[in-house]
């Protein structure tokens, strides 16, 4: 985005003073050419020309209606996000490797979307994959340690019942998670490691679980979702953790109608 504020600031090192050119006039027109940019700024829309025209992302399914608790003890309902593009990770309160960045990143996307004015048009979402032992005391603790204010609810944490949970994350996201004991996990890495294919997690300290002494970890699909305002699943982000705000972004952008307008479905 700012690659292109630049070009655009450049076009005065091709303007020279020739006969037959009012400079006053070519002032004007850059000064509207920069309030143009930050009015585009102003209304949440890209500062430059729209990309060209891609192909439409396919609707890979649809989002389930539930009523789950958030991190603060609310109940909430998913008619609640209908009109808003959802960005949905499947998370672990106790995590020590890939959950905690992916908590890092919504922070900083938060950041990009207020800045682009679109943070009450989109809606995080995380489902707690470990609903038989932790809930919104671990979820909200789990969002302050990584620097979300758990009070700040563009980021729903949901759970609750194990039955409910999975058939949410499972059933309707098509996302595997499953309950393994540390020593099994041990054994595993171990193998892995003698057949040459071990890939290394990073490691992150999570204070809470040290806490916690918990014995046991919940491996899962390292995802992110893209949802529309209607409730269809159009995008798959594999290794959540390193996909970038500009890929989100990108996403979101072709999601959010033209016309800021939304219908729910």
């Amino acid at each position: 985005m700012w690659g292109n504020m630049k070009k655009a600031s450049g076009f005065t090192d091709s303007i020279s003073p020739k006969a037959g050119v009012n400079m006053r006039k070519v002032s004007l027109i850059l000064s509207m050419l920069i309030v143009g940019v930050i009015i585009g700024f102003a209304a949440g829309r890209r500062p430059y020309p729209a990309a060209p025209a891609r192909e439409e992302l396919p609707k890979l399914g649809s989002v389930p209606d539930y009523t789950l608790t958030d991190q603060l003890g609310r109940q909430v309902s998913s008619s609640a996000f209908d009109g808003k593009v959802r960005i949905v990770a499947f998370l672990f309160p106790y995590c020590t490797g890939y959950c905690p960045l992916i908590a890092h990143n919504f922070v900083s996307l938060e950041r990009v979307l207020k800045a682009a004015g679109l943070a009450d048009q989109v809606q995080i979402i995380a489902f707690d994959v470990d609903p038989e032992n932790t809930g919104p005391t671990q979820m909200r603790t789990f969002q302050a340690q990584y620097g979300w204010n758990p009070d700040d609810t563009h980021w729903e944490f949901l759970s609750g019942s194990p039955d409910e949970i999975r058939r949410i994350v499972t059933d309707a996201y098509h996302i595997s998670y499953q309950k393994v004991s540390n020593a099994s996990e041990e054994l595993e890495i171990e193998k892995e490691k003698q057949k040459g294919i071990y890939v290394p997690e990073p490691v992150v300290s999570n204070r809470m679980a040290a806490e916690a002494n918990v014995d046991y970890d919940i491996v899962h699909n390292d995802a992110l979702v893209m949802v529309d305002p209607q409730g269809h699943i159009r995008k798959y982000f594999d290794d959540a953790n390193r996909v970038s705000n500009d890929q989100i972004m990108d996403v979101v952008y072709q999601l959010l109608p033209a016309d800021g307008k939304t219908t729910t479905r």
